[in-house]
């Protein structure tokens, strides 16, 4: 991205700033745009009239200030970099403007030649990010393996960054790819708490959940089952993804499985997650010992995206 393709939008009431900061980073290059209300920044920005590449803002404006700015721009769907300029502003606010997503502040009288250098440096960074988000369309194939413990926030983050490149890919529509994430998460989390943990499916329908999270915790600390890891391997192709879960519990009997067909499974937990697993995959099958889930899902044509997604009548 060369500075003649980004664009910059700059918000301050304080004319003189204005002027000084937009002559500065023409001469460097770049589209600015110059506003002196965030109410117009918003609507230029919620409009998409024109790509923002970043938002330079004072935090006290006249009516809608930088920090009420940033509430609303948290809410759309695509995040904006933005660097705040605090003067009559407080550290407290700065802190706010950090907590809404501010990539950095710098406080009034400033060095222009410091918001420039932060604005490039901020500008590259967002680039990169995209080119790493869009990394998933050059992967021809890619075999990767992990083992973790009993933890659900590290199961959440695998279940994504092992689906993240499908769409890019065109291996899937991002639907399918949030699903396949959802069907993996299932099977991580059952292999975590039913295999690794040996906690029966009746414990939550008997304690509820609450019951259920405390007979975790407790295990966890069990030197019996606090040191079991769930392996997952991950084999993408172009042609198909397949995953294997494995824990290190002593298995079940796969073929005892209820029907979660059966609409009265469904309202079980165990049921629920099995048929969240089998609409979503289309090959599911266990090893013998019952204590690893290999999980298949083929690419989908984009004719068969279009139509709204795959074919479960198989189910």
């Amino acid at each position: 991205m060369t500075a003649n393709n980004t664009t910059i939008l700059l918000i301050d009431d304080e004319e003189v700033v204005r002027y000084a900061l937009q002559k500065k980073l023409l001469k460097q290059g770049y589209n600015v745009i110059s506003l002196d209300k965030a109410e117009d920044a918003l609507y230029l920005v919620k409009n998409e009239e024109k790509k923002i590449d970043l938002i330079i803002t004072d935090i006290k404006l006249r009516k809608m200030d930088g920090i009420e700015l940033m509430r609303y721009l948290n809410t759309l769907e695509k995040s904006i970099p933005v660097l705040v300029l605090t003067g009559q502003a407080t550290m407290e606010d700065a802190i706010r403007a950090l907590r809404y997503g501010a990539c950095d502040f710098i406080r009034k009288p400033f060095d222009i030649s410091e918001v420039i250098s932060i604005a490039r440096n901020t500008i590259r960074a967002r680039h990169e990010k995209e080119l790493a988000d869009s990394f998933g369309k050059y992967i021809e194939y890619e075999k990767r393996i992990f083992r973790i413990g009993t933890d659900v926030s590290a199961c959440n983050v695998l279940s994504y960054k092992l689906t993240e490149n499908l769409a890019p890919s065109e291996f899937c529509n991002r639907t399918t790819a949030e699903n396949i994430s959802l069907a993996l998460r299932e099977a991580i989390t059952n292999a975590m708490f039913h295999g690794n943990l040996e906690i029966s499916s009746d414990i939550r329908a008997e304690k509820g959940i609450a019951g259920f999270n405390e007979e975790i915790e407790a295990r966890r600390m069990d030197e019996r089952y606090r040191d079991r890891r769930v392996s997952i391997t991950y084999e993408f192709t172009g042609e198909y993804v397949e995953y294997t879960i494995t824990d290190e519990g002593p298995g079940f009997d796969f073929r005892k499985l209820p029907d979660p067909r059966d609409p009265e499974n469904f309202l079980k937990d165990s049921g629920r997650g099995l048929l969240i697993i089998r609409i979503h995959m289309d090959e599911v099958d266990w090893n013998e010992a019952g204590n690893a889930i290999r999980m298949k899902k083929y690419r989908i044509a984009r004719k068969d995206d279009e139509n709204g997604g795959p074919d479960v009548s198989h189910y």
